[in-house]
């Protein structure tokens, strides 16, 4: 027996013993790939498309091999350098391509990016076992070899973990692919402990030939049209039947229905005028015709990863199936089919998904075979398809009834339509009869609003007329009265706009309905026509009343603001009075001319006398700012001579800059034009700047003003600049420079002089006067205040 086997491994490892070895798997493979061509053409099943990519990568292979071997054998190459490493990367590499045809019949990421992969690693292995096989020599056999030891394991392993895998997931024909992988597990693992030498492994070619075969019988997994028991229908009870002669004429007949039920599904299909029973009548019919066990009507959804089932009709029980959701990624195939717009045939398979999700869905352990058809727009667009299911007489569908119900499906887009139009109009109709329901007690309600608005603007005019002087003391009621006014006209516009909607909704339901009636809505165009009228002279009472408000309120405003300033002008002449008497007091004292002082006593009183100036000016801040809103009213530009305001302004900061012994530096030009500005204004300015950089600037220190000017695209300007030396003014104060700062709620800032009121005012008139003011400031050095303010000459003002 072991001489056999021995001289049956020879002669298949030698030539040309070597080349039918190739033949007959090559042979296998022609034969599996044609039985399977054939079936696709017959069924168009999406596996069989599969199953010919496969067998046609297998023929490739084994035809590869065979030239290979054949040219060995003629010995135009070298055997034994090129034969064994590519003979047990094609085992290798045929063994992935048979597991993957096995084991996943229908489309699979994973398993197809896996079946990729693997292929890749083949030509890779493939490339590293020449390098590591020329490099070591080719004297010795190559038959355990540490390249054969890594094929033979690989292939074993991968052999075995997909007996595994077919094991569990049994899809259709499992044992058959079970069977192949473990000829080749015992292949392999003989050949990796036989003592056998040479440069081919005759035990795994002796299991091989032993193994391809069965790859016939891999195209036989699914049922062929062909080969499908003949079912007919009972016409009492619609159970199903198997025919037992296959080629009878009655077979031929009975493939679609000839029951009266048809007949009358079809006849109360053309009769459906409720949209809600359209989708059911729609299945009953298909049903009936086709003599399918369940019909599913589906819609394709905006959403894209849902679709909806609208109905369906189970042919066996005669009951209307109640519809739902499909997730598309439960039925990945029949999704796609449907967004294409393409016929779908799928037998029926433990392993498809498809098949499963529906199985789940219905509650069905086994859906039968499946056959949908898509229906169209006129555009040739999908709007969704029917679904045939044959779970009880598990029919088999041919092409003959996959022609049949794309023809049906195509004529299903406008009753589908018509539906949709007759449910558009139903509701059309239900809102139209809404809407003239409401119509009349619409019409009543504007009146009485209208009616209670007039009387409330009648009140806010008579108590207009009445206002004579007193009139910050009916304010307030007249306000309310107003926006009550406001509140009902802006409601009353709400109401017209809804009811002008609604009379062209009515009109437009009438026009589609063929009830146009143009009495009716033309009386009540006209009333809303009248009401917007009323409405629109309403408002313009309403507008007249807001500009008597307004004016009052501006009034009111302005005499309480004259009033507070002159309450606080007064207080503050009041103030003065203590103020110049305690003034001329401590005058006499320091000149001595009541008696002698000591040098302490003299220190006191020039205290005395520097905090009294201090308070002097800071009533005179008190009133610059509270009058400074009034006086913004009155400014009166006029030519002004800068040479005079320099002048008054330096006069006028005399005593400071001599106590401090202050430098001033003026940077004049040669002519000053006059400007046109508020004399009192310009003056305050300059004031209020000088005084800044006085304070700010230490004793010995200086004090710099500039005078330029500037035109900018046809505008003149005049800028002056302030600076002075009292060590700049930090980053972070910057924006409260110009703002009133009071000691007891804020630190003063460096480089500002005292609490900045002045710096306040100053930047108030400058922006009066369309003008601007800002600060450039160094730390340690000084800062400059710039005032740039638009100039008018006198000539051309006073033309």
């Amino acid at each position: 027996m072991n001489s056999i086997f021995g001289q049956l491994t020879t002669i298949l490892t030698d030539s040309p013993g070597n080349l039918i070895y190739h033949l007959v798997l090559a042979f296998s493979v022609a034969g599996a790939l044609q039985v399977a061509a054939r079936q696709w053409r017959a069924s168009r099943f999406p596996q069989l498309k599969r199953a010919i990519i496969g067998f046609s990568v297998l023929l490739v292979a084994q035809l590869i091999s065979f030239v290979i071997s054949a040219l060995a054998w003629q010995s135009i190459i070298d055997p034994t350098t090129v034969l064994p490493p590519l003979d047990r990367a094609i085992t290798f590499f045929s063994l992935v391509w048979v597991a993957w045809l096995w084991s996943f019949p229908e489309p699979n990421r994973a398993a197809d990016a896996a079946n990729a992969l693997l292929t890749v690693l083949s030509v890779v292995g493939l490339i590293l076992s020449y390098l590591v096989w020329l490099s070591g020599g080719s004297n010795a056999g190559y038959t355990h070899s540490a390249s054969d030891i890594f094929w033979q394991f690989a292939s074993l392993l991968f052999a075995a973990v997909i007996g595994i895998t077919l094991f569990l997931r049994r899809p259709n024909g499992w044992n058959n692919g079970l069977l192949f992988m473990v000829l080749a597990v015992l292949g392999h693992g003989i050949q990796a402990i036989s003592p056998q030498g040479g440069d081919f492994p005759g035990v795994v070619r002796i299991f091989y030939l032993a193994a391809y075969p069965s790859l016939m019988t891999l195209t036989q997994r699914f049922p062929h049209p062909s080969n499908a028991t003949p079912v007919a229908i009972s016409a009492s009870n619609n159970a199903p039947t198997q025919v037992q002669k296959a080629n009878s004429p009655l077979r031929e007949r009975r493939r679609y229905s000839t029951d009266p039920k048809t007949f009358h599904a079809l006849l109360a299909l053309a009769a459906e005028v409720d949209p809600s029973k359209t989708n059911h009548a729609i299945t009953r019919a298909i049903a009936q015709t086709m003599l399918a066990d369940l019909c599913f009507l589906i819609y394709l959804n905006e959403d894209s990863s849902q679709m909806i089932l609208a109905s369906g009709y189970d042919l066996i029980r005669e009951e209307n199936l109640d519809g739902s959701s499909l997730n598309k990624a439960t039925i990945p195939m029949l999704a796609n089919a449907l967004q294409r717009g393409r016929p779908l045939r799928l037998p029926q398979s433990s392993t498809s998904p498809d098949m499963q999700g529906l199985g789940d869905l219905l509650g069905l352990k086994n859906p039968g075979h499946l056959l949908s058809a898509p229906i169209m727009k006129s555009s040739k667009e999908p709007i969704g398809g029917v679904l045939l299911l044959s779970p009880y007489s598990n029919r088999l569908w041919n092409a003959d009834d996959q022609a049949f119900l794309v023809s049906i499906s195509e004529s299903l887009f406008s009753i589908i339509e018509r539906g949709q139009e007759i449910e558009k109009l139903k509701r059309t109709g239900e809102r139209a009869q809404e809407v003239s329901d409401s119509y009349r007690v619409q019409l009543d309600a504007l009146r009485k609003d209208k009616q209670s608005l007039e009387q409330r603007l009648r009140e806010i005019e008579e108590k207009l007329e009445a206002e004579d002087g007193e009139s910050s003391g009916n304010l307030e009621e007249l306000m309310a009265l107003q926006e009550t006014a406001q509140n009902q006209i802006k409601e009353l516009h709400q109401q017209n706009e809804a009811l002008r909607a609604e009379i062209y909704a009515k009109k437009a339901a009438e026009i589609e309905s063929g009830t146009f009636s143009s009495g009716e809505t033309k009386y009540l165009e006209s009333e809303l026509k009248n009401t917007l009228k009323e409405v629109a002279r309403l408002q313009n009472l309403l507008a007249k009343a807001n500009l008597r408000i307004l004016e009052l309120e501006n009034s009111s405003a302005q005499k309480d603001s004259d009033e507070q300033a002159a309450v606080v002008a007064s207080i503050a002449q009041e103030l003065r009075q203590p103020l110049s008497s305690i003034v001329g007091y401590t005058d006499l004292l320091l000149g001595e001319s009541v008696g002698i002082l000591g040098a302490l006593q003299r220190k006191f009183v020039e205290r005395i006398k520097s905090s009294i100036e201090r308070v002097s000016k800071l009533i005179d801040d008190i009133i610059q700012v509270t009058t400074l809103e009034v006086g913004l009213a009155t400014l009166k530009p006029e030519p002004v001579d800068l040479n005079e305001i320099i002048d008054n302004a330096m006069a006028y900061t005399s005593n400071q800059t001599r106590e401090k012994n202050l430098s001033i530096n003026l940077d004049l030009p040669k002519v000053l034009e006059p400007i046109h500005a508020d004399r009192d204004a310009l003056q305050q300015i300059l004031i209020h700047l000088l005084q800044n950089a006085g304070a700010a600037s230490p004793v010995d220190g200086t004090v710099t003003l500039s005078v330029n000017a500037k035109d900018e695209k046809g505008q003149s300007f005049v800028l002056i600049r302030v600076s002075d030396t009292g060590g700049g003014i930090p980053a972070g104060e910057i924006t409260r420079v110009f703002s009133r700062l009071y000691r007891a709620e804020n630190a003063l800032i460096p480089g500002v002089g005292d609490t900045g009121v002045g710096l306040s005012i100053a930047k108030t008139l400058t922006e009066a006067q369309n003008g601007r003011i800002w600060v450039e400031t160094k730390e340690k050095f000084g800062s400059t205040f710039s005032v740039l303010l638009p100039v008018a000459r006198v000539n051309a003002t006073e033309t």
